[in-house]
């Protein structure tokens, strides 16, 4: 009997092991997912996009100004290079001169044009600042072609309470023999004015 109580405590001691054993392996588990979320979370931070980004041109065409609007604008900003990448499909443009609209409209392609530039600044995201204003030189690719084109732009912080974020502004020309609208829309200036502000990150 005193044996049989030895046995009894001896197994219940090994099924306690056990369980701690098991408890063990289940925290190092749970912690193991918490730190591959937290990974996953910091990594799809590092790179921050929108699709619905909105741009404006200006131009004379005929001499009489006019004005194209997109709302379409594709921005996606790599933070640990500083780099953003825009996409913008030109037949996305919307004018108030009907005629532009339907050229625009019935090319059978997409007039896809892509730009990319670098951001001078190391870090203009995790803390106030004043407004940085810098010269950005930028490649823009159409049509198989390549050509650099320097814009006026600034980040601006903005704070709401406890919630921030970072605006990004630019504006600049591009020649319209570089774009190859001139072949499009007969009459068109040689330059066409671009800007574009969009909100590039908010922090809660």
């Amino acid at each position: 009997m005193f044996f049989g109580i030895i046995d009894v405590n001896f197994k219940s001691f090994k099924c306690k092991k056990y369980s701690n054993k098991t408890n063990s392996m289940k925290t190092k588990l749970f912690t193991l997912i918490i730190v591959l979320i937290t990974f996953c979370e910091v990594t799809a931070q590092k790179t921050f996009k929108t699709e619905e980004g909105h741009i404006k041109m200006m131009t004379l065409v005929n001499n009489k100004p006019i004005k194209a609007e997109s709302h379409k604008l594709a921005l996606y900003l790599d933070y640990d290079s500083k780099i953003v990448n825009g996409v913008l499909d030109l037949k996305t443009l919307s004018t108030d001169v009907s005629k532009i609209n339907t050229i625009l409209q019935e090319q059978e392609d997409p007039l896809m044009l892509r730009f990319t530039g670098t951001i001078p600044s190391h870090d203009f995201l995790s803390k106030r600042h004043d407004p940085i204003n810098f010269d950005w030189l930028v490649t823009v690719t159409y049509q198989g072609k390549f050509y650099k084109s320097q814009f006026k732009a600034t980040i601006t912080h903005i704070e709401h309470g406890a919630a921030m974020s970072c605006l990004i502004s630019a504006r600049g020309q591009v020649l319209v023999s570089d774009t190859g609208l001139d072949s499009l829309i007969e009459g068109i200036d040689k330059t066409i004015e671009v800007q574009f502000a969009q909100l590039v990150l908010k922090l809660e």
